[in-house]
């Protein structure tokens, strides 16, 4: 069950902040949003993450959904897992893709190093060995793309630990089942 959520007398600055997060969200409020409502610092640092990804990312939007997709599996977050299946599937990728990423199985080696510092990061509260980063600059990966990267691995992590916190009910379709050999 989620956490209560904000009624209509809620102060304008977080009226301005809903607006901001139903915009950026297609035009519909999120159950996340509505439990992030009930702190305003809570809700403008997750605002303030996702304007920093849209504004000042360089990240082509597959590549960010990818990121999602592979440290909501590692921590095992629902919400985020079903947040960026959305993202991917509007990015032009197909439901099937958006399933391997999560299983990691990635055709594209550039992708698929970029993919392992994230698995890694978000496995080892952000520590990546110095072989993981190398293979993912020798695929051709940036220092500051990767570090761009974090944004959106910093992103997963504070959804998926909030929800978690607050209990946030899944109103978004969930991500689908990742199937090995027919079996889940």
């Amino acid at each position: 069950m989620s956490a209560p959520t904000t009624t209509g007398d809620v102060a304008d600055p977080v009226t301005a902040m809903l607006q901001q997060a139903k915009a950026a969200s297609g035009g519909r409020l999120l159950a996340l949003h509505t439990d992030l409502a009930r702190s305003p610092a809570t809700l403008a640092a997750y605002l303030g993450l996702r304007r920093a990804g849209g504004d000042y990312g360089t990240l082509h939007p597959a590549i960010r959904a990818a990121i999602m997709l592979t440290a909501g599996v590692v921590d095992g977050g629902d919400y985020s897992q079903a947040i960026a299946t959305q993202l991917a599937l509007g990015a032009g990728v197909g439901a099937q893709e958006t399933v391997a990423v999560r299983a990691g199985h990635v055709d594209d080696a550039r992708t698929a190093a970029l993919l392992a510092v994230i698995r890694e990061a978000a496995g080892n509260t952000g520590v990546v060995s110095n072989a993981t980063w190398d293979a993912a600059t020798a695929a051709g990966w940036s220092d500051e793309q990767l570090i761009e990267a974090f944004v959106y691995l910093a992103l997963t992590v504070f959804v998926d630990y909030f929800t978690n916190f607050a209990r946030t009910e899944l109103d978004v379709p969930p991500a689908p089942p990742i199937t090995t050999g027919g079996q889940r």
